[in-house]
């Protein structure tokens, strides 16, 4: 059965309804939840789970009771060696759900360590996760190192040397590969077609990119693309508008990755603009 691991900032109290709408669906599609007991988003995401009526919902937390379980649902204990109460006593419960899950689904202020974290210990489990920006009101896919690093660019510097001092930002950094982390959660190799249905289920309802056509795909890399050559060029918003002879809300557009919002043929302009050449090479799908 897939597992879900929901999670977000404890500034956050209140979730968005794009959010309690991506929960609803997948309560209503049977997937297995966990989620932690913290105030904050924990218990914003608990009782939003309470009231689409879930009942596949595991709490785990450190110590033998959980802070919050609205719906006293089964509890799932960590043991911790470190101090009570301390960041590593709460972070032990928070690895073990990266390590049960399948797929994340994350609340992020732009600056919690804590939701930073899960993503980063789910990329390196090798699992996908979604993060849904409270401030944008919007859902980043990260599924590589180059999604990650797309998350980082939102931190404020401030928030940033936070993340360097609390858990060590550089060297997470450090330990995760360029590649692409493949979406294969079948530990005991070719899943079932049930297992493989709930698979595709879990994608869908989780990840914002599943389903992408190929032009979509195109144009999210030339969007990538053209969004590192402003970041290795230092150009402000405004800066890149000239250069690409645009408006400056286009770029703003393109850095946040609304890629519905850019045609295939006017991104491989901007790309030429700067110099950028793009070629296409075709090959059979078998």
């Amino acid at each position: 059965m897939t597992t879900v691991f929901i999670a977000g900032s404890i500034s956050i109290s209140r979730l968005h309804d794009k959010v309690r709408e991506r929960i609803n669906k997948i309560v209503s599609s049977d997937l297995n939840v966990v989620v932690g007991d913290a105030d904050g988003a924990d218990t914003s995401i608990q009782q939003c789970l309470r009231d689409c009526h879930a009942t596949k919902v595991t709490v785990y937390c450190t110590g033998d009771t959980p802070r919050n379980n609205v719906a006293a649902w089964p509890v799932h204990r960590v043991q911790s060696r470190a101090r009570t109460g301390s960041r590593a006593f709460f972070t032990a419960k928070d690895l073990e759900m990266a390590r049960s899950s399948d797929y994340g689904l994350m609340v992020w202020d732009c600056k919690s360590t804590g939701t930073l974290s899960n993503v980063v210990e789910l990329l390196r489990e090798r699992k996908k996760s979604v993060v849904f920006v409270n401030k944008d009101q919007d859902f980043i896919t990260i599924a590589d190192r180059v999604g990650l690093d797309r998350l980082l660019r939102l931190m404020s510097g401030h928030a940033r040397a936070k993340a360097e001092q609390k858990i060590g930002l550089s060297e997470k950094l450090a330990e995760l590969s360029q590649e692409q982390f493949p979406l294969d959660i079948s530990s005991e190799g070719r899943p079932s077609a049930a297992q493989a249905d709930q698979v595709d289920t879990a994608a869908e309802l989780v990840a914002e990119d599943t389903g992408q056509t190929a032009s979509m795909k195109l144009r999210s890399k030339l969007m990538t693309e053209l969004k590192e050559y402003i970041y290795r060029e230092h150009l402000s918003q405004s800066q890149a508008a000239k250069v690409f002879g645009v408006t400056q809300p286009r770029i703003s557009d393109l850095t946040r990755g609304k890629v519905e919002l850019f045609g295939l043929d006017a991104l491989v302009n901007m790309a030429s603009t700067v110099g950028l050449r793009v070629e296409m090479h075709l090959r059979n799908a078998i």
